[in-house]
């Protein structure tokens, strides 16, 4: 009988370690309990993940973890050897995120993880790769850790696979640190991830999403502002495949004074395509001279295509600047009107107008502009 992966099959067969044993049958009872989110969790509201990998075999799959330029100079790469010597970081997520079964079914059965640390500024790129392969579940677990002062780009690439990748990645900034992120997304696997950031005192984190789904995509984010002057800024494109689904959100957690944080988001819809805006501004009574906006916008291709979008405010003082838009529909038909009278056919101004959208968050110098369909480079 095939053992579907659904919460009363969960069970202790991929537990075969002797390390984090504690750690693994904690994060499993817990995981027990909750179960694999559903619609009736707000923050899950627009994917039901219970529902959408039930028909998949609980079995192991395989996934590769591969730093392309790991010899850097002041990069130092761990594997999961690194948790069992540190198992107070192992299970640190849920010092935040305590309901989120997702987090729990990685902790009981990562196996999988990198762990590096940037300890000098660097001159290129630090680019890892993130590939399934063929069906199964597969837990990577990726840790990346910041020195005080230290600047640095990283890149994130995931493809492949036809089972589920359920992926916990953690991101630690020291005291005046910067790292500008970038994330592709082309996974063929039902691809759920939830990332943490921990920003230390002026430290700084920018990210490019470019999410380009082949199947159904889920990425949180879940910034901790834990201490003053530290920012975040957060741009996501989305342009998934015909009839797949993307999920974003992002949670903001002023618990220190003097923090900024910006979220947007581009999204370019098909035919049967899904796509979802969630994000959270949320600011303490004590916490003073904050900075926070939201901004998604949505073009619709298709009239079976469609967009949700649910940002949200709790502010619990009056010392913020904060504000919040969306706007959801076609592209202006005016526009269109004017490119055609310049000379060009419909499809190519329907192009130009959509390039125009993309290029607002990867112009051509960056370091995305590569991955992007032929026709918004």
């Amino acid at each position: 009988m095939q053992n579907n992966l659904i919460s009363k099959n969960f069970n202790h067969s991929f537990l075969n370690s002797e390390s984090l044993t504690e750690e693994r049958e904690k994060a499993f009872l817990n995981l027990k309990t909750i179960g694999l989110p559903n619609k009736r969790v707000e923050n899950w509201k627009y994917t039901d993940l219970t529902s959408i990998t039930k028909g998949l075999e609980f079995k192991p799959g395989k996934v590769d973890i591969e730093i392309l330029n790991k010899d850097l100079k002041g990069l130092v790469v761990a594997d999961f050897e690194y948790f069992i010597k540190n198992k107070d970081q192992y299970s640190k997520p849920t010092n935040y995120l305590k309901d989120e079964g997702v987090v729990y079914l990685n902790l009981s059965y990562a196996s999988d993880a990198r762990v590096i640390e940037i300890r000098e500024s660097q001159s290129e790129p630090i680019v890892i790769k993130i590939t399934a392969k063929g069906p199964g579940v597969t837990f990577p677990r990726l840790k990346i850790d910041i020195f005080p002062n230290v600047e640095a780009e990283v890149c994130f690439v995931y493809n492949g696979g036809e089972g589920f990748v359920n992926q916990l990645t953690e991101i630690h900034l020291g005291k005046d640190s910067g790292l500008n992120l970038y994330r592709v997304n082309e996974s063929s696997s039902i691809h759920s991830e939830t990332f943490l950031s921990y920003l230390n005192l002026n430290a700084n984190l920018s990210m490019v999403n470019l999410s380009m789904p082949k199947n159904k995509s889920r990425f949180q984010v879940y910034n901790i502002f834990l201490d003053k002057h530290s920012s975040t800024d957060f741009k996501s494109i989305s342009i998934p495949s015909n009839s797949c689904h993307d999920d974003f959100l992002i949670q903001n957690n002023h618990i220190s004074s003097n923090c900024e944080s910006n979220v947007g988001m581009r999204a370019i819809l098909d035919k049967g395509v899904i796509c979802s805006f969630q994000a959270l501004i949320d600011i303490e009574s004590n916490i003073l001279s904050s900075k926070a906006e939201q901004d998604c916008k949505a073009i619709l291709l298709h009239k079976e295509a469609s967009m949700n979008a649910k940002p949200e405010m709790k502010i619990f003082n009056d010392d913020v600047v904060c504000k919040h838009g969306t706007t959801i529909g076609s592209l202006d038909k005016d526009q269109i009107f004017y490119l055609k009278s310049r000379g060009l056919d419909k499809k190519s101004s329907e192009n130009l107008l959509l390039k125009g959208i993309v290029k607002n968050y990867i112009p051509n110098n960056s370091l995305l502009n590569n991955f992007l369909p032929k026709a918004y480079q």
